[in-house]
């Protein structure tokens, strides 16, 4: 009789660790289902399935070679920047900063990047063979180049803008000491002319006292 007990709770135990398994892996698949991709739409692919389903007219094999460097390009975007975010999201989570939804979300985008970056092979295989092998090299080659060409603009604007606010800064300089001599010798000429009226106030009251000591009242005085 134990044994039978033993039995059905041996059996109850396991289907009930199968249906708590069952609730979890569903939850997972609907959560890996339902994650937002990493990257926004990958117009760059979209353009060239558009070129290949293009029938009026059909899209020349030099139209399609350009737009699968430009998907091979955005794939190569897209694989260093992965690279970059990896394992500072590895840390964050391990930190427990960030949940674990962010990192499923990154690994499903990186499983379809990796699919992405086989079919650009694959396709590239198709235009002339052995091509799938070098085409990735010359789009990192490509990317790397337009990386540093705008590194290079921006370091000139950065630079055109330094001398621009030196620039500014000069003239205002100049300006300020323009400004100053002319303060400068305002107030010089605002002392001349005090200095001249006291002069001028001098002499006449000088004037004025030799006028009263020599008139005819005051030298009857004297007598």
């Amino acid at each position: 009789m134990s044994s039978v007990w033993l039995a059905i709770i041996y059996i109850g135990g396991w289907i009930l660790s199968m249906r708590i398994f069952g609730y979890f892996w569903k939850n997972r698949k609907l959560a890996i289902n339902n994650a937002e991709p990493w990257f926004p739409e990958n117009e760059a692919r979209q353009q060239y399935i558009n070129l290949l389903q293009q029938t009026e007219p059909e899209a020349t094999e030099a139209q399609l070679k350009t737009a699968l460097m430009h998907r091979a390009m955005e794939g190569v975007v897209r694989v260093l920047s992965m690279r970059e975010d990896k394992q500072i999201l590895a840390n964050l989570v391990k930190q427990g900063t960030l949940g674990d939804d962010i990192w499923m979300q990154f690994t499903v985008s990186e499983k379809e990047l990796e699919q992405e970056i086989l079919a650009i092979v694959a396709e590239a295989n198709t235009f002339k063979e052995g091509w799938g092998q070098t085409i990735l090299q010359t789009a990192s080659e490509v990317v790397m180049h337009e990386k540093n060409k705008v590194s290079e603009q921006e370091m000139k604007a950065k630079k055109e803008e330094q001398e621009r606010k030196q620039a500014l800064e000069e003239k205002r300089k100049e300006q300020a000491r323009v400004q100053n001599e002319k303060n400068r010798e305002a107030r010089k000429e605002r002392e001349r002319a005090k200095a001249l009226q006291e002069l001028l106030a001098e002499e006449e009251a000088t004037a004025t006292k030799k006028k009263k000591a020599s008139s005819p009242q005051n030298s009857r005085k004297k007598k």
